[in-house]
């Protein structure tokens, strides 16, 4: 038996209840398997660690890069940060080893091109070269005289980039300020397909004015990692397009807006060169011009994930 006190007046320490030992050894246990699957986490790069402990290094993202400016689309914004929790599908859905396509090298390199965003190695912030591109288009309000315009321009883009676009058909899915880049309950499983709009500026109000059109796309990265785009969105104003199309030579300026959003959903910001179809400002809208297929050839580089 211990003495209440000892010599010096001290109390000595109480004898440890076997009630005590297996609580303290369930608590190192406890904190021992939490540093597992915090190593375990960052090693496999599983961007959705964070949702344990938001306030650790993890996986950024990034909102949608709208560009809005008189004519066709404006000034380029890149958007916020935010610490990413559990709302991302399983990583590297469709991703391959290799890229799926090869871009068409421009018979002429030309420097009128500039990227929305670059990652620490230079390389430009882009989708994944190696995985599809999948898109949907809510076309309840596409005007007459559009048939085929939409697909021609992302079948320009493709060949451009070497990114694969597959049309996975029609949605009801309205344009939105804050939306969403994975939703399951609407898209499965997996990071939500590209949306292209046919829309109004009461939905879309930065389509308001002379605005025809406007486009950007969401960026994920995890700790310092390189970014990549996910899932983004187009929005084209109908009453605009509609007058456009109406006029000789409409649908080839409606096909320029197009390409021009789709450059700025794949990763390019505006140049001040007014040869390019990315200058702010759409003049004769002859298309992609030598700085334009540049920029797009080069977004190629962005890097595979097969974490994301």
């Amino acid at each position: 038996m211990y003495p209440d006190f000892e010599p010096d007046g001290g109390r000595p320490p109480r004898r440890p209840s076997t009630g005590m030992h297996l609580f303290r050894n369930l608590l190192l246990v406890a904190i021992a398997a939490v540093v597992a699957l915090l190593v375990s986490g960052f090693l496999r790069g599983d961007p959705r660690i964070t949702s344990l402990f938001p306030a650790l290094p993890g996986a950024t993202r990034e909102s949608p890069a709208t560009n809005t400016r008189p004519g066709t689309a404006g000034t380029a914004a890149p958007g916020g940060t935010k610490e990413q929790d559990d709302d991302a599908p399983p990583p590297g859905l469709e991703e391959a080893g290799q890229p799926l396509l090869t871009p068409v090298k421009p018979a002429e390199e030309n420097s009128s091109y500039k990227f929305l965003a670059t990652n620490a190695d230079g390389t430009p912030v882009g989708y994944s070269p190696c995985r599809p591109v999948h898109y949907v288009v809510n076309a309840e309000l596409a005007p007459a005289g559009s048939e085929g315009l939409l697909e021609d321009a992302v079948a320009k883009i493709s060949a451009a980039t070497g990114l694969k676009f597959i049309n996975d058909g029609t949605t009801k899915e309205k344009p939105s300020e804050k939306r969403e880049a994975y939703q399951p309950a609407l898209y499965g499983d997996r990071w939500a397909p590209l949306l292209l709009s046919w829309t109004t500026p009461e939905t879309s109000p930065a389509l308001a004015g002379k605005v025809i059109g406007t486009g950007g796309s969401t960026a994920y990265s995890f700790g310092g990692g390189p970014r990549s785009y996910v899932s983004g969105r187009l929005d084209l104003d109908t009453p605009q397009i509609t007058e456009l199309l109406a006029l000789p030579g409409g649908a080839d300026y409606v096909s320029a807006v197009m390409q021009h959003e789709l450059g700025h959903v794949v990763g390019l910001d505006h140049v001040d060169d007014p040869v390019q179809l990315m200058y702010p400002e759409i003049g004769a809208p002859d298309g992609l011009a030598a700085g334009d297929l540049t920029g797009l050839y080069k977004l190629h580089s962005a890097p595979c994930r097969d974490d994301l």
